[in-house]
Parts: C-alpha cells; sequence; structure tokens
C-alpha cells in the first residue's frame, strides 16, 4: 500500500539518448530522483514510443554491465542505480525510423529509507516524456 507519490523536477535528466543498435533500440534512463536507489525498489517500469507501449518481454534492462528482464527487477537487491549513471533499456525487434519519437518512461519506486509501516512505502515517480532523436547512423 503506497503512500502519494513524491515528483520532481528533474525530468530533462530523464531521457538521455535513444538509438538503434543490431537488435532493436536502446534508451538511455537516467533516475528522476535526488539520490539514487536499488534498482530492485522499482515497481513499475514501462516504455511507449510514438504513442505504442513497448511490451515487457521486449525489453532488456542494462544495470552495471548486468542484463535484467522486467519481472527481474524486484530481484536485483545488489544492484544499485545511481542518479549519475543510467540505465540502458535494449529493446529487441525492429529499429526505429531516423528522426523524432516521442517517448514516455514509466518509473515508480519505493522510498526505502522511508518506511511507514510493514509494507508501507513513501514512493517516487521517476517518470518522464519527451522527444528524442535517432540519428541516420545511430546503431552501437
Amino acid at each position: 500500500m503506497p503512500t502519494k507519490f513524491m515528483k520532481l523536477g528533474f525530468d530533462e535528466q530523464v531521457l538521455r539518448r535513444l538509438a538503434n543498435d543490431s537488435d532493436g533500440y536502446v534508451l538511455d534512463v537516467g533516475l528522476n530522483y535526488y539520490r539514487g536507489t536499488p534498482i530492485s525498489a522499482v515497481e513499475r517500469m514501462e516504455l511507449s514510443v510514438d504513442g505504442e507501449r513497448v511490451d515487457d518481454d521486449r525489453i532488456l534492462v542494462e544495470i552495471n554491465g548486468k542484463f535484467l528482464r522486467l519481472p527481474q527487477v524486484p530481484l536485483a537487491f545488489t544492484e544499485y542505480w545511481g542518479v549519475k549513471t543510467p540505465i540502458r533499456l535494449h529493446v529487441t525487434g525492429e529499429p526505429l525510423a531516423a528522426g523524432e519519437h516521442d517517448v514516455d518512461f514509466v518509473c515508480e519506486a519505493r522510498v526505502v529509507y522511508m518506511q511507514f509501516a510493514p509494507g508501507v512505502y513513501g514512493m517516487f515517480d521517476a517518470s518522464a516524456s519527451g522527444t528524442l532523436t535517432v540519428a541516420e547512423d545511430s546503431e552501437n
């Protein structure tokens, strides 16, 4: 049972880079919070590009050199997402066309040091939306 979400104004630091790669495309995502958090505190993570929700099974989260499927994120207790180090979302499938794309990233997480009662935590909203450009030769 969460409390209301805290939302900080660091949206411009969240959506950092969108590029094609050999298996689809990648999105570098910073943390919209004033301090880092264990990645296991993330309770909801979703991605939409150009108004279409990306299936969870197409997303691979890269953090600290490790790769996780979305269902594995809550189990990654040893991985810390720092505010200066973005995670990378690898999306399998067709690469994106060169040009601008509307990106909507939803991320909601527990504030691990703000427990009010057993199972009741403060929450923060690390989501952001924006327009990013894929370059003609953006493949990694």
